[in-house]
This record gives structure tokens, sequence and C-alpha cells, in this order.
């Protein structure tokens, strides 16, 4: 390994023994060699300790906290260990795809615009099989961060960033969950993030994520995370306002009531008059955004599908924008539907 490795990738890991060996082979396995593996060991108390020590790969580092303190400040002890250029994530229970590195180095290195750029990711069991199903983001900037007013827009094993800005964005400890989604909605205040329309990495889905153990502090965390943008957007709210909102990209689909699909035709309607006047994100990318979550969330039955597209919001599913979307989705989506 060089003094300073073209990349570091960090994964931070708190008893995940039974997941981490796959993680960190994949990324020690790139085609991308000048690297280094940046473990955090978040005070585990499994065999993790063990694990890394029977690793005798030079490239990989490991940092220990004598006790949990939890993902963001585990993410920071990465963060200042990091010695390469690019800093790239990856969870401890996902893997990457063997050029996931090289690919997003290509692409960082042909536009010195971009500060983070993440992917696609596909879908493993916890015995690591395949699953059918695809994670497609927003590609464009612009879309990026309309995204953000209501949930992550990256897969968080997927994003690679330029050091010497993601070193100044460091985590916020407050934050026991969505310390990402802080971090990105910060960074794309005033910088351009984007994703690629290509897999990256393979997302592990098994009982014990954050997301489903903990769907209540997630909603209360995003709250948190939007009350400030849909504030600079200039849109008037309350609490309740505000905790729907959170939710409204995340509930499924079966579990709205009426009374909530009431709420959401209308609050769709006062973020885009607000964004008429603010102009805080693309209003072409929200006019599509809001398309998905009406189609998502089902209020394109309560009219009749032909009412429904004559709404100028419900077209945004059926725009110019959305098609360009869709066309840089199709073919990453025909690949991984092909064995």
């Amino acid at each position: 390994m060089s003094p300073s490795p073209l990349v570091s990738v960090i994964v931070p890991t708190f008893n995940r023994s039974a997941y981490l060996r796959p993680a960190i082979d994949s990324v020690l396995g790139q085609t991308l060699t000048d690297l280094e593996l940046v473990v955090v060991d978040d005070g585990s108390s499994d065999d993790t300790a063990d694990l890394l020590e029977a690793i005798a790969d030079p490239r990989l580092r490991v940092v220990r906290h004598p006790a949990n303190r939890g993902i963001a400040e585990a993410r920071n002890s990465g963060l200042d260990a990091a010695a390469g250029k690019y800093i790239a994530w990856l969870d401890s229970d996902d893997v990457c795809r063997p050029d996931r590195l090289a690919v997003q180095v290509r692409y960082l290195q042909a536009h010195p615009g971009i500060a983070l750029v993440g992917g696609c990711a596909g879908k493993i069991r916890g015995d690591g099989r395949r699953r059918r199903g695809l994670r497609v983001p927003p590609f464009d900037p612009d879309d990026v961060r309309c995204w953000l007013l209501f949930k992550s827009a990256f897969q968080q094993s997927s994003v690679m960033g330029r050091a010497a800005i993601l070193k100044g964005t460091p985590y916020d400890a407050s934050f026991r969950v969505c310390e990402d989604i802080d971090v990105f909605v910060r960074l794309a205040a005033s910088h351009r993030l984007a994703n690629l329309p290509r897999a990256l990495v393979e997302r592990r889905m098994h009982e014990g994520q954050v997301s489903r153990e903990r769907r209540e502090e997630v909603c209360a965390a995003q709250a948190r995370i939007s009350a400030p943008q849909l504030t600079q957007m200039g849109v008037s709210f309350d609490e309740h306002d505000l905790l729907r909102h959170a939710a409204l990209a995340r509930v499924p689909r079966s579990a709205l009531p009426r009374e909530f699909l009431d709420w959401a035709d209308e609050w769709l309607e006062r973020l885009a008059q607000a964004n008429r006047r603010t102009g805080y994100v693309n209003p072409r990318a929200l006019e599509f955004l809001s398309g998905l979550i009406r189609f998502k969330t089902g209020l394109h039955a309560s009219t009749g599908l032909v009412p429904a597209l004559r709404s100028p919001v419900q077209r945004g599913v059926l725009s110019g924008h959305s098609l360009a979307w869709v066309g840089r989705a199709a073919p990453v989506l025909i690949r991984e539907a092909i064995p």
C-alpha cells in the first residue's frame, strides 16, 4: 500500500462478526488495489476482534473504541483515520461488487464538480444468496437534492466522496439514526451530489437492521432533518405536518388511511406552491418526485387514472424529466434481471 492510498474505505461495525468477513473480502478483492480499509470496531463484544486479527492484509487498519459510542462517532473516527484522496463507505453487513471503487474513482476524476457519488444496490439475503430487486436512486444532482427533502437519496454503502470535503462535514453524534441523511443534506446545501445508474454494492436484508428495529426513531430523526429544509423552502407547517412529512416517503401503501391520503394530496400541492416562490429545489424534480409519491401511496387510485394524469403534479410521472430518469434506470434494471 502506498503511504497515501488513493481510496480509504471505511467500515464501521458493532457486533456484526457474522457478516463482517464478506464485507472485508469484498473490499480487499477490488480491481482497484491502491486502497486502505479502515474498520472501526465500535466496542463489539462478539468475536469481531479475533476476526480482524486473523487478517494479514497490510491494507487493513483497525480503529477500536473500548466501548460502544454509536454509529455517528464510529463514522467520525473513520474519517479522522482515513488517509486516502477519496473516501468510500461500506456498512459491515453489505458487500461491494468487484469494480465498485474503480468505477467511482473514474467518475469523480472525470466530474470535478461532483463532491460525492453513490449508485444502485442489489439485494442479498442474510445467508448471502441473491434476492430479486434493485434499489434505484435519483441520479441527477437536482433530483438528489429534492429527494433529500423527504428521505435519503443514497444507499450509504455505495457512496464515495472527496476526502477534503467529507472530512469537513463530520457526523452529528446527537443522531442515533439517520446520521447519514443529515450529512447528505448538509453536503447538498453547498455541493453537487450524484448517483450512477449502476449496481455497485449488495445490500444485505436481515432482521436486526436499524430501519426495521427503530421505525419511530427514524421518522423522528427525519422530521428533525426536514424541518429546516421546509423552512428554507417557505412552507408553513406544524408538528403534525412535520411528522407526517417524515413518514410520507416511508410508509407502506397498505397502511395509509383515507385521512392521511387527503392530507398528503394537499401537502404536496403546498410544497409545490412554496417552491414556486422560493426556488428551493428544481421544480421539475419536485414535480417528478411528488408524482412518484402519489403513485406509491395510491393517491392516483382515489380519483381514477385519467383525472389524476390531468393534475400538474401527476404529470410529473410522465414528464420529460421523469423519462430521462427512466432512460438511465432501465438498462441497469434489465442487466440485473438477466441471470
